[in-house]
């Protein structure tokens, strides 16, 4: 029953991890776009969603 409990304890926090880095990695492109954004002198539009079409929801 030990064994058990350890794998099952593994494989819950292989799994965690794996959902962290996934919104992370949309986190940092969603920054590294806003940032290329401001470089070049275009300012953010806080009005509109990512998908531009104004609904308030993001893709």
């Amino acid at each position: 029953m030990d064994a058990f409990r350890l794998v099952v304890t593994v494989v819950v926090m292989v799994g965690v991890v794996l959902a962290i880095l996934l919104f992370e990695k949309r986190r940092a492109e969603r920054i590294r776009r806003d940032t290329a954004r401001m470089a070049q002198g275009r300012p953010l539009d806080e009005d509109q969603d990512e998908a531009g079409d104004g609904d308030g929801r993001p893709r």
